[in-house]
């Protein structure tokens, strides 16, 4: 069956949504949104936004189904491995890949039924809109949550350009140790301190929710 796709003002209004039921610390940044759900978390080195992924990307494992990390800009090397030990990341149903291509990523998806992809980063993949549009219908219904880790030296102006944050649901911009999200899901833009920065020159590393 065709899937429908007008609606009278009624039937919109008693249209139901699968939504994603996060925990009161990640809904305080996102809201309550739908399982089918684009994110893009963007800053600058040591900002905090690949380790916020990660985390994100256990517990999402760990409560809603399978989740892919796709490490373009460290692949799998002793960096994403300390930061698996240093914030205990255990989730057995979550998957770290070294360098995927876009191809060998959807081919993963396909055959693991994952719910989440973790791109980190869209710079280095050169992950364009033209192959998130693709990944939306050819896995439209898988219900994919979608987190791309980018670049960005100011609110609203990630390095990969506007064609991806425009297609965001969630919007997240990293700095130091602070994130300002903007979400379809609330009603106003939320900042949070995350960590407190130790210094210029190292990566966070104290996490208030870990």
């Amino acid at each position: 069956m065709a899937k429908k796709r007008i609606f009278s003002i009624d039937a919109l209004k008693k249209k139901k949504y699968q939504s994603l039921e996060l925990d009161p610390y990640y809904a305080e940044l996102m809201g309550i949104p739908e399982r089918i759900l684009m994110v893009i978390m963007y800053g600058e080195s040591g900002s905090g936004k690949s380790v916020f992924a990660l985390k994100f990307a256990e517990y999402f494992a760990n409560v809603f189904g399978k989740g892919f990390y796709n490490s373009h800009e460290e692949g799998a090397n002793k960096t994403i491995q300390d930061r698996v030990n240093n914030f205990d990341i255990n989730a057995k149903r979550l998957w770290i890949a070294d360098c995927y291509s876009f191809e060998e990523m959807c081919d993963h998806i396909q055959r693991t039924y994952c719910k989440l992809i973790v791109i980190d980063s869209v710079k280095y993949m050169s992950f364009t809109i033209a192959q998130l549009k693709e990944l939306r219908e050819r896995f439209a219904k898988r219900q994919l949550t979608i987190v791309m880790v980018d670049f960005g030296s100011s609110k609203g102006s990630p390095a990969s350009g506007k064609d991806l944050i425009h297609a965001s649901d969630v919007k997240m911009y990293f700095k130091d140790g602070r994130v300002h999200s903007i979400s379809r899901y609330l009603d106003k833009p939320v900042e949070k301190q995350l960590f407190t920065p130790q210094s210029t020159k190292k990566q966070p590393t104290l996490f208030d929710h870990v």
